[in-house]
């Protein structure tokens, strides 16, 4: 419970963000266990239940690496309008998707006429929430908290600078691509829990991996606490994410 209260004492408006993610986690799963209708060989209710979850990691990752601002950062106009801004965007991307579920209907790749004008907004806030953690990377590293260890400070930064720039850059190829596979695919060929198809080229995967950057560079970081272990987990991360980008759109 020290680390939960740590991320309260962090930042408290991604620290409250996180929760009302997880609570809405439940809630989905809660749902799905009790709806049998199916969208694509699965439950109505994966799609909001992985953006939550999502949404868990993500606030609570931001939370956790707040910190590595320096305070005149973290009480500025930019980090508080970048708070702002995500809040919002994660608010409005997952009550949509969550709302199209409810009609059985699709958030992504939508036909219909709503459907297809918020689908091109959720590329808009899609595209804010990763410049976002990108523009806070950018900050850590510029000049970023000098109370903190260097090595901690420059992992933080890099993993927002690789979650904001990779997660645009895999996002806008699944947009693209006008579907989340090359080749064909469905989420009932998928392995439990991300549905992820490994019979075709599957993008959502190296989408994943950019996204979690910002856990996995301060890990290895944590890990080897040196500038350089930093620096390598950001290229291997970065080359693993690419990788399997190439590898999904060979396919």
């Amino acid at each position: 419970m020290s680390v939960l209260a740590e991320l309260h004492r962090r930042q408290s408006d991604f620290a409250r963000a996180g929760w009302v993610a997880l609570a809405w986690l439940l809630l989905c799963l809660m749902l799905a266990a009790l709806d049998p209708r199916l969208f694509d060989g699965v439950s109505v209710w994966v799609k909001p239940a992985k953006f939550a979850a999502s949404f868990v990691a993500w606030f609570w990752t931001l939370a956790w690496l707040w910190p590595a601002l320096s305070p005149a950062q973290q009480a500025g106009r930019v980090a508080r309008a970048v708070v702002v801004v995500m809040l919002a965007m994660a608010l409005f991307e997952q009550g949509w998707i969550t709302w199209r579920a409810a009609w059985g209907a699709p958030s992504h790749f939508a036909r219909d006429g709503l459907g297809a004008v918020v689908y091109a907004l959720m590329g808009l806030g899609a595209t804010l929430l990763v410049a976002g953690a990108a523009l806070l990377g950018l900050m850590i590293l510029w000049r970023g908290n000098a109370g903190m260890p260097r090595a901690a400070r420059l992992a933080a930064g890099l993993g927002l600078l690789v979650t904001g720039v990779l997660g645009g850059v895999t996002g806008f190829a699944i947009g693209g691509q006008g579907s989340a596979w090359v080749g064909g695919g469905s989420n009932a060929a998928g392995w439990a829990p991300f549905y992820w198809s490994f019979a075709a080229g599957d993008l959502r995967i190296a989408h994943f991996l950019a996204i979690h950057a910002m856990q996995a560079i301060p890990l290895a970081s944590w890990l080897w606490p040196r500038a350089a272990a930093a620096w390598g987990a950001a290229a291997g991360w970065a080359g693993f994410t690419w990788g399997a980008l190439l590898l999904a759109r060979a396919a």
